[in-house]
């Protein structure tokens, strides 16, 4: 096994395995449209269809793994799958996003199976703007996932927070207080305009440097380290317990450290978030012989991720032509 790099140099270690496009939520800037929020005529890959990719990825180069959706917690296998994969020796870092609300039930069984870290998505802390914002969710069940995944032994356990133009710019206060008593990373994100949402994008984007002035209320906001890298920049409160992140994929971008590649339900290998270029592997996992076929696919997608410098300069342009693409459901952020 030997690290993978792509023709830019970028050494890739990352694999982001959306393992459903179905979810219990149906936040506006994921997905426009009614529910139901996935596409009921495609296949979801099988278990040990996922497993034959992350096998393949680890021979190849890839130490980390993050499970994502959708909401990754109503695949029916994803215990076993979490568990086959923490068996992995290659795998070093194994975890997952989700929006929480399942978390009582599996956060417990999650930790014995093998899976190291949790983040969870989390928009507002009212509960009117929260049911707003996810159309009909429960603010309460997310905190009670919180709670939970705290409980099983995660830590630090990361809370998500797609920051929105006059919706929740002004609950950034209430979220970084929560990093002062307790071990949470709590990180805001920036809307992307992804799929259909250029339009919502246009409305709602809220440039991230907004975070690190009105947090002066709060005291100075100190530079710090993430935990496994990331594009996260983070910072602390003095005497705080957990963290505050920013990540900022248009006002600052990171493309030029980008080191993942991300797979589909359905088993597209896709090199960059910000492109409708695809690479099917779905087909080969029905061979006899699936590996140096597996390995191919990755190959040619390493080999398809785009000049960084092209892709950061252009991301709104880019995101233009995704226009009716794939919406972030289906690609899992």
């Amino acid at each position: 096994m030997g690290d993978l790099f792509d023709r830019f140099g970028r050494k890739i270690n990352y694999l982001r395995l959306s393992v459903t496009e179905r979810c219990n939520l149906n936040c506006f800037y994921c997905r426009s449209g009614p529910l139901p929020c996935y596409d009921q005529q495609k296949k979801e890959l099988q278990k040990d269809d996922f497993l034959q990719i992350i096998r393949t990825a680890a021979g190849m180069g890839i130490t980390r793994v993050r499970f994502t959706g959708g909401e990754p917690l109503l695949y029916p296998q994803i215990v076993a799958l979490v568990e086959e994969t923490a068996r992995m020796k290659a795998i070093k870092d194994l975890s997952m996003t989700t929006n929480g609300i399942l978390l009582p039930k599996f956060a417990y069984t999650l930790a014995e199976a093998g899976l190291k870290r949790i983040n969870i998505s989390i928009d507002s802390l009212q509960a009117s703007r929260f049911k707003r914002i996810t159309r009909g969710g429960i603010l309460d069940s997310v905190l009670m996932g919180i709670e939970t995944a705290l409980d099983a032994g995660f830590t630090p356990v990361k809370l998500n927070i797609v920051l929105l133009k006059n919706i929740n710019e002004g609950e950034i206060i209430d979220f970084v207080k929560m990093t002062q008593e307790q071990n949470l990373h709590v990180r805001f994100i920036e809307y992307m305009p992804i799929g259909s949402e250029l339009v919502s994008w246009k409305k709602y984007f809220v440039p991230l440097q907004k975070v690190i002035e009105v947090c002066k209320e709060l005291g100075k906001l100190i530079p710090t380290t993430g935990e496994h890298g990331g594009p996260a920049r983070y910072f602390r409160l003095e005497d705080s317990v957990g963290k505050v992140g920013l990540i900022t994929p248009l006002s600052r971008h990171f493309c030029d450290s980008c080191n993942r590649l991300r797979v589909t339900s359905d088993g597209k290998i896709k090199p960059c978030l910000l492109s409708a270029t695809e690479v099917d592997a779905s087909a080969v996992l029905r061979e006899k012989n699936p590996l140096p076929l597996l390995k191919q696919k990755f190959r040619e997608a390493i080999n398809l991720k785009p000049d960084p410098s092209r892709v950061a300069n252009n991301a709104v342009e880019r995101a233009k032509q995704l226009d009716g693409y794939r919406k972030m459901n289906e690609i899992g952020g």
